[in-house]
């Protein structure tokens, strides 16, 4: 699949920051679609949505406060993969996933459309939501 095929797979949608520029809303295209749709799954109530989407969201954030050991980055990794399992536009991913020290998680994420094409980003998750460091 070329980088254009690829592209056009990700897709476009409306920005969830719900900005304007020049009159107009602001898009998330490509890459950046990709990582808002995780963004968003990642910072939703498992089934706060279930009258439109059913298993949608992640318990993700109901980690944070919890002991910064081994085995909650255990639960956290696990609940990512489900995360990243169920976005279909991925072939592949990888990630590492760490205490910042100050209550915070920053993930370290790869992403793969397809074999062939990468997407970097880091998120940090906060009691505040999740910020795109890196896009």
């Amino acid at each position: 699949m070329s980088v254009e095929e690829t592209l056009y797979e990700l897709g476009v949608d409306i920005s969830s920051s719900f900005s304007f520029h020049d009159g107009d809303i602001v898009l998330a295209e490509y890459d950046d679609n990709l990582v808002q749709a995780i963004t968003n799954r990642l910072e939703t109530d498992l089934d706060e949505l279930d009258l439109l989407y059913e298993n949608y969201g992640s318990v993700m954030f109901g980690f944070l406060g919890w002991r910064g050991n081994d085995e909650t980055l255990g639960f956290m990794k696990s609940e990512l993969d489900t995360v990243l399992k169920s976005e279909p536009r991925l072939s592949g991913w990888d990630y590492e996933i760490e205490y910042t020290g100050d209550g915070n998680v920053r993930i370290d994420l790869r992403l793969y459309p397809n074999p062939g094409y990468r997407i970097s980003t880091t998120l940090l998750l906060s009691n505040n939501g999740i910020e795109v460091v890196e896009a």
